[in-house]
């Protein structure tokens, strides 16, 4: 149960927003809508100056702020951007004077309170992990993961976190066509510069998805037979490989799991696109197995961290709390388009309703639900014909398994776009 507005009181979903307080369980969530207020200041006003100690969370709601740091460098953010999404300037002593743009909304949560609200958790939470800990071990894990999850957004917040990198090949490729370079040679001469990915374009030339009779034997070759626009998504799409590893065992094998489902997502999208035709099938793919793309960010972090803090569960709650934000900052970073941006932030909001018309992330929510099939996250997860993207897409009916009849018909395809991303 969640409680509506009363006076000043914010409503329980808008606290919810937040990166910090989304895993909140009901009771938490209630209780703290009831302990804060909704405070407004004008434009002009110097809400938070810097090098004060006060240790609350600032939290935006409506209006536009500036970010002011002592060497003169200005930010500016809007609510719902997704640097608004964690508290404001969180860093004691602040690191930046923070003023309002125009009028705004927001909430401060004092440590204390937020302490007591930590205190009040459990069991009840409905949007916990699917892992069980002991009592003594919860509040363990708690403080590292609230550890990992301050540092990671401190680091974030001062622009100094090491975000993964587009491979250089693959940017190559997409500044050519820019600049309405498509000339087969020379974009085959750019790929040639990469052996293995060179290799697998071949391959994927003369695949089962875009062969023919006769096969193709030179990158020029395969590049003619696949276009520009398919290429340069597929060479994406080979290189991207290569950022999911790291040097840690243990995350290792998380990067391989992540890869496992992005790939599993990407070659669904690809199946639906292909079935609803409103949508590129390659552009769906891409949008498919980078809609995670944060994840690589915080495990890679993780691998910074010692090893006491490196527990699977903290590291697993870790990757769920930030990956929707960093994720859609790694794109920003990249140049992609908007739809790939929001996929990464909406891609796991089953309930997103977005209007009539369907967009890119349906499809990820779509292929999130019909991967979870068969596996124990389908027990936590809704049926995909509840769901709103699905009433957006033509995509038939649903099994009893509540598996869409045409996915079950398309396995055949899935394997292959799957293949196609692990050549």
């Amino acid at each position: 149960m969640t409680i509506g507005p009363t006076a000043n009181r914010p409503e329980t979903d808008v606290l919810r927003s937040f990166t910090p307080l989304a895993e909140l369980g009901d009771v938490q969530i209630d209780h703290l809508a009831r302990q804060v207020e909704v405070e407004q200041a004008p434009a002009g006003r110097l809400l938070i100056k810097r090098g004060s100690d006060q240790e609350y969370s600032f939290f935006l709601i409506s209006g536009e702020l500036r970010l002011r740091a002592g060497d003169g460098r200005i930010k500016d953010m809007k609510a719902g951007d997704s640097a608004a999404l964690s508290p404001i300037a969180q860093l004691i002593p602040r690191q930046y004077d923070v003023l309002s743009l125009s009028p705004v909304q927001f909430v401060r949560i004092s440590k204390f309170l937020m302490d007591e609200i930590r205190a009040l958790g459990g069991t009840e939470s409905s949007r916990e992990s699917s892992y069980q800990v002991s009592g003594d071990q919860e509040g363990e894990l708690s403080e590292f993961e609230d550890q990992i999850s301050y540092q990671f957004l401190r680091d974030l917040e001062r622009d100094a976190l090491q975000l993964p990198s587009l491979p250089e090949v693959a940017a190559r490729i997409g500044k050519a066509l820019k600049d309405d370079i498509s000339d087969a040679a020379t974009i085959a001469e750019m790929i040639q510069t990469d052996p293995v990915i060179t290799a697998k374009l071949i391959k994927a030339a003369n695949s089962a998805m875009y062969g023919r009779r006769t096969p193709v034997e030179t990158c020029a070759g395969a590049v003619v037979r696949l276009g520009s626009e398919v290429t340069h998504k597929l060479v994406l799409s080979f290189a991207l490989r290569e950022l999911f590893q790291c040097e840690s065992s243990l995350l290792q094998q998380r990067m391989q799991e992540l890869w496992k489902h992005s790939t599993h997502v990407g070659a669904i999208c690809y199946v639906l696109a292909k079935k609803d035709g409103r949508f590129n099938p390659e552009h769906a793919m891409l949008v498919g197995l980078l809609h995670d793309i944060g994840v690589v960010a915080v495990l890679n972090y993780a691998n910074g961290i010692p090893l006491e803090m490196r527990q699977p569960e903290v590291i697993d709650r870790a990757c769920k709390r930030l990956r929707a934000q960093t994720g859609s900052l790694i794109l920003r970073k990249w140049g992609f388009p908007p739809e790939f941006i929001v996929a990464a932030l909406e891609g796991e909001d089953w309930t997103r309703n977005q209007g009539n018309a369907p967009d890119y992330c349906d499809l990820v929510i779509i292929a999130q639900l019909h991967s979870f099939v068969g596996t124990d996250k389908a027990f936590s997860a809704p049926a995909i014909n509840e769901v709103p993207a699905h009433s957006r897409l033509a995509l038939g009916e649903l099994t009893p398994r509540l598996s869409l009849k045409i996915l079950d018909a398309a396995k055949e395809q899935i394997v292959h776009a799957q293949s196609l991303l692990n050549l």
